[in-house]
C-alpha cells in the first residue's frame, strides 16, 4: 500500500491541504498536474522531455529532413534550445528561437553560445503572439503539444504564426495531432488508485496556483494508464491540421463501446501526434512517452459496465478568456446494453476558471484539514 499523507501547500493567498504519495515506485502508477499549460517548467521537467526518445527521434528526423537551407522559427525553444541548435546543425540558414520564460531564455542563449551558433540563432524572449520577426520563415518547429492536443495553446499560437511569420508554402513541425478518448477502469492499475500527487510534483502545483492566483481543480495526469486499463477503444477528437485548415475550437461527437466487464471511473484522454506526414503517429496511451494520459474523473466509486454498453459523448473545446488556452467539456451518458436506465456523464475542465473541490475526486485530492 502506498504511503499517502497530507501536506500543506501555498495556493495564491491561501494555504490548502493536498494528498501526496511518498512511496509510489512500487505502485506502478503516479499522478501529477498537467503542467504544460502553465509557465512552470523547471530543469526536472526539461530533462523529462528530453528523455522521451520516441518523441525526440521523430522530431530530429523531421528537422534534419526539412531544415537544410531554410529560415526556421522555433516556438518554445526551452532551456536547451534543442531544435534551434539541431536546425543549424542540419543546415538551416538562420533560426529565430522564442521562449516566454526569462530563466529558460537565458539558459537557451547559453546553450546556443556553447554550441557556437550565436551568429545563426537569435533568441527572442516573450510570447510568440506578442513578438515580431525581421523576416518571414520557411519552417516553424514547436514542441507545445499538450497532454491533450491543444491544451498548451498550440492551435492559437500556430494560427498566429502562420498568419504573421510563415512564408506562403511554409511548413510546420509537427504535421498534425488529435486527442483520444477512452473509458478507463482504475481498478486495473497495479495497486489501488486514490487521488494524490507524486511527491516531486508539489512545487509544480504550487507554481500553477501562484500563476493563476488561487487554487482550482487542475487537470491531472496518471502515469500508468495503458491499453490494459481501458474499457473501450479510443476515439479521436480535437483534430489539428497544422499544415492544413487549423481549427481553434470545435465540437466533436463520438461513441465508445464497452468491450469488457469492469468499473467505469472516468476517461483517459491522450494525444496522437504525427510529427511529419511520412510516419505513423505517436500515441500517448499505447506508447511510453512524456505525455502521460490526462484523467477525466466521472465517478470515484465507479459505475459497473458490461460488454456492449454504449457511451455516446460530445467533446467541446473553446478558447478561454486568456485568448490562448482552451476550456474543455465532455458530456454524454452510459447506455446499458440490457436496456437499463442511462447514466449521465459529465466532465468540465476550464483552463483556469474551474471551481475548487468540485467533485469527490478533487475533494479527496485536496482534503480539508
Amino acid at each position: 500500500m502506498q504511503d499517502r499523507i497530507v501536506r500543506t501547500l501555498k495556493a495564491g493567498a491561501e494555504e490548502i491541504g493536498v494528498a501526496v504519495y511518498r512511496d509510489w515506485e512500487e505502485a506502478g502508477f503516479f499522478m501529477f498536474p498537467s503542467v504544460g499549460e502553465y509557465p512552470v517548467f523547471d530543469s526536472t521537467l526539461y530533462e523529462y522531455m528530453i528523455e522521451d526518445e520516441l518523441r525526440t527521434e521523430w522530431y530530429r528526423t523531421a528537422v534534419q529532413r526539412l531544415a537544410p537551407g531554410k529560415t526556421v522559427l522555433d516556438i518554445g525553444t526551452g532551456a536547451d534550445a534543442i531544435w534551434a541548435i539541431e536546425s543549424v546543425r542540419s543546415g538551416a540558414r538562420h533560426v529565430y528561437a522564442m521562449e516566454v520564460m526569462p530563466e529558460s531564455a537565458e539558459l537557451a542563449r547559453a546553450a546556443v553560445e556553447r554550441a557556437g551558433f550565436t551568429d545563426r540563432v537569435t533568441i527572442l524572449e516573450g510570447l510568440s503572439t506578442e513578438l515580431s520577426l525581421p523576416e518571414p520563415v520557411d519552417l516553424c518547429v514547436s514542441e507545445i503539444i499538450g497532454t491533450i492536443s491543444s491544451s498548451e495553446g498550440v492551435a492559437e499560437v500556430l494560427h498566429d504564426a502562420r498568419k504573421r511569420f510563415l512564408k506562403p508554402g511554409g511548413l510546420f513541425i509537427p504535421h498534425r495531432s488529435a486527442s483520444t478518448v477512452a473509458a478507463v477502469d482504475l481498478n486495473r492499475l497495479p495497486s489501488p488508485c486514490r487521488p494524490a500527487l507524486v511527491e516531486i510534483s508539489e512545487g509544480w502545483l504550487e507554481n500553477i496556483f501562484t500563476d493563476v492566483g488561487r487554487p482550482f481543480d487542475v487537470r491531472m495526469c496518471i502515469f500508468g494508464i495503458t491499453e490494459e486499463t481501458l474499457l473501450s477503444g479510443q476515439a479521436e477528437v480535437e483534430p489539428l491540421e497544422f499544415n492544413g485548415e487549423l481549427a481553434r475550437s470545435g465540437t466533436d461527437h463520438l461513441e465508445l463501446e464497452v468491450t469488457s466487464e469492469g468499473v467505469l471511473h472516468g476517461f483517459a484522454l491522450g494525444v496522437r501526434l504525427w510529427v511529419d506526414e511520412t510516419g505513423e503517429p505517436i500515441d500517448s496511451v499505447k506508447q511510453l512517452t512524456n505525455w502521460p494520459p490526462l484523467y477525466a474523473p466521472i465517478s470515484q466509486e465507479g459505475i459497473a459496465v458490461y460488454p456492449g454498453d454504449r457511451i455516446p459523448l460530445t467533446f467541446t473545446w473553446t478558447l478561454s478568456d486568456d485568448g490562448v488556452h482552451p476550456d474543455y467539456r465532455l458530456s454524454g451518458e452510459l447506455r446499458p446494453a440490457d436496456g437499463g436506465e442511462a447514466v449521465a456523464l459529465e466532465w468540465d475542465s476550464p483552463h483556469h476558471t474551474a471551481g475548487f473541490r468540485g467533485d469527490d475526486f478533487y475533494r479527496e485530492l485536496f482534503p480539508v484539514s
